[in-house]
């Protein structure tokens, strides 16, 4: 194993963007550090050799990956040769749970140290892999302030670093008039549409606000994707002149929106850092979402509500996400009541997640002194 060799696997857009901060902290500590991995645009910007692409890696609900099984393998395949190839001092695991203990497992019999940032999400469903964690992770991570003494408790060297969100926020400059020079009139409401990022999400959710935005033409929609989508869904909210669609410009509209209908998982927790009231939505394959809820004990589905331990954002999902709903509380969003409330516990949220130090700082530091 050679000492400056790191390896890294993020198979989401969401840990792309926060491996390439890790990376770019861990660079600013040594710059003679070589790191290769698996990963997308972000990741390969900051500096990493990217194996294999963010396109053929990410998979969600049960029967998409069933689809999927033999891409998933190959993706194993691949990994396991460029590893052994490479022959890393460690590996850096970020998220993806699924495909990454299966990596870990296999790194630990090899003797390569594994290090897991931002944990699998075993305190809401998947309660077996806590054996594997603390079976094959040397170190873990948690983004979440509550996941320390989870883990901790369960036996596992688990650090909370603060959340990696922040350190992304931090970096964000807005342009002067954003709106002015995209068209938008600043007349009417400004609504951020945060669909997703996986084809298969995006789809069924536009579906549902279509209606929404046919309805509400006193309302101008910017709509959030992931450049080199192909969704036909997308394209058909571009000829509509009460939307625009922005690629990879996710926080300049958060930035410059009064309201938001947001998919669950890192986006919410996007906008509160924005302080952009917002109702949280999402859907998916039906028999998937059987099993989620068969198998999962977590009363929200946002993080903004999970963290705070109340619903502070009103959630619509699966069966409730219905073009009625959606327009019914995304109206009332726009009531100054609510609005206030909603702020006052954004603030709240920040001061629970906040840490003195970057969380790609704090946890580039223990790798590299690891």
């Amino acid at each position: 194993m050679l000492k400056n060799r790191y390896y890294i696997i993020a198979g989401e857009p969401s840990g792309d963007m926060h491996a390439a901060n890790l990376v770019k902290a861990m660079y600013r500590i040594n710059p003679k550090l070589e790191i290769k991995g698996f990963g997308g645009e972000k990741m390969a910007k900051a500096g990493v050799d990217i194996t294999r692409d963010l396109d053929k890696l990410s998979f969600v609900g049960f029967f998409e990956i069933l689809k999927h099984l033999k891409t998933i393998k190959e993706n194993f395949d691949i990994a396991k040769k460029d590893i052994l190839d490479f022959k890393p001092k460690a590996i850096i695991l970020i998220d993806y749970p699924g495909f990454n203990l299966r990596i870990a497992k296999w790194a630990k019999s090899k003797g390569i140290k594994i290090y897991y940032y931002i944990a699998p999400q075993v305190w809401a469903w998947g309660k077996g892999r806590i054996k594997k964690i603390k079976k094959y992770i040397d170190k873990l991570f948690v983004i979440l302030p509550f996941e320390e003494d989870f883990f901790r408790k369960n036996n596992i060297n688990a650090e909370y670093s603060g959340h990696p969100l922040l350190d992304e926020i931090s970096l964000f400059k807005m342009e002067d008039d954003f709106l002015v020079k995209n068209g938008i009139p600043a007349i009417k409401k400004i609504v951020a549409f945060l669909p997703g990022s996986r084809q298969s999400e995006i789809d069924k959710h536009i579906e549902a606000v279509l209606p929404v935005i046919k309805k509400n033409t006193d309302m101008f929609f910017l709509v959030a994707a992931r450049k080199g989508l192909n969704s036909t869904k997308l394209k058909s909210l571009e000829q509509l002149s009460n939307v625009k669609v922005f690629f990879d410009e996710t926080y300049k509209i958060l930035n410059v929106s009064d309201a938001g209908v947001i998919k669950s998982g890192t986006s919410s927790l996007e906008a509160a850092f924005f302080e952009l009231p917002q109702i949280v939505i999402y859907k998916m394959n039906p028999l998937s979402y059987i099993l989620v809820k068969l198998l999962t004990g977590i009363k929200y589905a946002s993080l903004v509500n999970l963290i705070l331990e109340k619903e502070s954002v009103k959630e619509l999902i699966q069966f409730d996400f219905t073009s009625e709903n959606v327009d019914k509380e995304l109206k009332a969003l726009f009531d100054s009541q609510k609005r206030e409330k909603i702020l006052r516990d954004y603030n709240v949220l920040k001061g629970i997640i906040k840490r003195d130090k970057k969380a790609s700082e704090l946890v580039a530091q223990s790798i590299l002194n690891g």
